[in-house]
């Protein structure tokens, strides 16, 4: 082992605390060595069982509670690297691999303090869960499933509970770092949980999405579009009353979709339905409510004007008919015009909307 080598004094620390746990005993930092410069040239780390406690600790006459049990042994065991002008690098000087105790077993190991760490994903996800309402026992039960078993936790109960006490902070702490930290500790639990954020430039938050592997592994095998059924409450606020993912977009298949919407609202038709003006939803909607007041959304008209109509001036004319009130004779006198002045008379998207023009000019829903 003597001579080995490390890119960084990190690196060496990492792979002692692996190889202890491996063996299974705690480890601590031991001596540290600096330059004149103030430049750590050499760290060194032993077993938490090296040296022996002071006399002064374990014979204090003013003692209240007994001493705890002894595990200062004079253990030998230790690691050291010193730094290396010449190849820049962090070379083993020294390796004790002898021990004068026990080793851990494999489930003890779970209980030794030099690899027993809560990540800080998993405290931030511990903050919100207990600023929700949840007890820290169930936290840790919850831990528990994420990970697998106890032993994989990587902390006890009693050091969560610690760590909860020691960073306990009120709501109005809770930032952007804290939901950010915890959509990382989610890629702990599902590799396949996307998120991605923007921020401004005082470093804010502006963007944030997500979206969990059961999502992304749905997304890839349907491929099917999606039906939204949403409405508007007396606060002007949108309510969304389901969903429905749908093989293909037939008069048949948004007949059935809202056959299921009937069945799952008891039967009690909406008062008025707000469509893109797809030919298909038309139908369906024409023989399944026929007493229901139906109309095309406005900003579905006048984007797909854009595409159908290319001359610059159209769309603005059509705004003009679709808000403004005329007389029906006006109104058809207007249309003809704009048909004319645009060059759209044999444009057959316009044909066809004016034959539902009952759906969307104000000059006909009156």
């Amino acid at each position: 082992m003597v001579g080995v080598e490390f890119k960084s004094v990190e690196e060496a620390e990492s792979f002692y605390h692996i190889y202890s746990k491996i063996i299974g005993f705690n480890v601590q930092k031991n001596q540290c060595r600096k330059n004149q410069a103030g430049i750590v040239t050499t760290r060194s780390w032993c077993c938490s069982n090296e040296g022996f406690r002071r006399t002064k600790y374990i014979k204090n006459p003013n003692r209240v509670r007994e001493p705890r049990s002894e595990i200062r042994i004079g253990c030998r065991a230790m690691f050291r690297v010193c730094y290396s002008k010449i190849t820049k690098l962090w070379v083993v000087k020294e390796f004790r691999a002898n021990h004068n105790h026990c080793m851990a077993t494999d489930l003890q190991k779970h209980f030794l303090r030099s690899h027993r760490k809560i990540s800080a994903a998993e405290l931030e996800q511990a903050k919100l869960l207990k600023e929700a309402g949840m007890k820290t026992s169930d936290i840790w039960n919850l831990f528990v499933h994420q990970n697998g078993g106890w032993d994989k936790v990587g902390c006890t109960k009693k050091d969560l509970y610690n760590s909860l006490a020691a960073g306990r902070r009120g709501v109005d702490d809770l930032d952007a770092n804290t939901t950010l930290t915890f959509l990382q500790s989610k890629l702990d639990i599902d590799p396949e949980f996307f998120y991605a954020y923007m921020v401004n430039e005082e470093s804010r938050l502006t963007h944030l999405f997500w979206a969990d592997g059961a999502s992304r592994f749905d997304y890839e095998l349907c491929q099917m579009p999606l039906v939204v059924l949403v409405g508007s409450n007396n606060h002007g606020m949108t309510c969304v009353f389901g969903f429905a993912l749908i093989q293909n977009e037939t008069a048949e298949t948004y007949t059935w979709v809202l056959q299921k919407f009937l069945e799952c609202m008891k039967d009690k038709l909406p008062e008025t339905i707000l469509t893109d003006g797809c030919r298909s939803m038309n139908k369906a909607i024409e023989d399944l409510m026929p007493s229901v007041v139906h109309r095309t959304c406005s900003w579905h008209i006048l984007n797909n004007a854009i595409k159908h109509v290319h001359e610059e001036g159209f769309v603005g004319e059509l705004r003009n008919l679709i808000k403004r009130y005329y007389s029906v004779d006006e109104f058809d006198l207007r249309w003809n015009k704009m048909l004319l002045d645009y060059n759209a008379e044999n444009n057959e998207w316009a044909k066809a909307l004016y034959s539902s023009r009952h759906q969307w000019a104000d000059t006909h829903l009156r």
